[in-house]
């Protein structure tokens, strides 16, 4: 079940921006995390601290401002304006400050509390709070001209999970191989169905035409929310070349096992 074209539809600048880490712009660093989950039921509230640091040797201005936020397989990502997403939680949080004046080496705190409304909620709520570096301007240039100032982002995701409740479901949604310094690849797209974020684990078993097992090879955790979807790969490292059928399993935790079989040649 190789779903031929698959990868012709990723876009290399899409898949650059996705795959980047945003973790540090002219010394400006996130210490405590890229990701803040909690659980709370309706009517319920907390609250969190973002830690921002200056490791420069000079002053730095940072901004902070919500937006959602959306990813797929292909590479592409969003930050949609706040609130505007379906599970969006941006209009349940208060944060302070908007604007951070650091001094080198210091390091401020950026909290938020989390109001969930007393309303009929079911599994993930997200958002992202934007930490931005304001690029200074260049006063340098002593001719006409045009200058680039990049200013780099963290997205900071705040994550709402009510209680245990909302489905959990995943979806295959196409294969492909390929191939990386002569060793074969499987490229498997996935999107979240469900109500609920899931950590699908990838595993593969493949066998060869005489029924023997070829072994297991497995893919680290890749987070999705409801409607998004995550490309994940599996290196078949060691596997000969030859036809092969195999089992397929993402393993989301607490008995959320889903399956597929596939069939290719190597």
């Amino acid at each position: 079940m190789i779903c031929n074209a698959f990868l012709k539809r990723l876009s290399f600048a899409g898949m650059l921006s996705f795959f980047i880490p945003l973790f540090s712009w002219a010394n400006i660093v996130v210490l405590n995390g890229l990701t803040h989950e909690n659980q709370a039921q309706p009517g319920e509230s907390y609250r969190g601290t973002i830690q921002v640091q200056n490791a420069s040797e000079h002053n730095r201005s940072v901004k902070i401002y919500q937006r959602d936020y959306w990813f797929s397989y292909t590479g592409e990502s969003r930050h949609d304006l706040a609130g505007t997403s379906e599970r969006s939680n941006a209009n349940w949080i208060s944060f302070n400050p908007e604007l951070v004046e650091l001094q080198p080496n210091e390091i401020a705190s950026v909290n938020f509390e989390v109001k969930v409304p007393n309303d009929s909620l079911i599994g993930t709520y997200w958002s992202v709070l934007m930490v931005e570096g304001i690029v200074p301007p260049d006063t340098s240039a002593t001719s006409g001209g045009v200058t680039i100032n990049t200013a780099i982002r963290y997205a900071i995701q705040l994550v709402t999970q009510i209680g245990e409740t909302g489905t959990s479901d995943i979806k295959f949604l196409g294969m492909e191989l390929g191939k990386q310094d002569e060793m074969p690849l499987l490229h498997v797209a996935l999107e979240n169905t469900g109500e609920r974020m899931l950590r699908p684990e990838l595993a593969l078993e493949l066998f060869d035409d005489e029924g023997n097992s070829a072994g297991i090879v497995k893919a680290e955790k890749r987070k999705t929310y409801p409607g998004t979807s995550v490309m994940i790969t599996l290196e078949l490292k060691g596997i000969k070349p030859g036809n092969y059928n195999g089992i397929l399993v993402a393993d989301c935790d607490n008995d959320n096992v889903f399956g597929t079989n596939v069939s290719f040649e190597i």
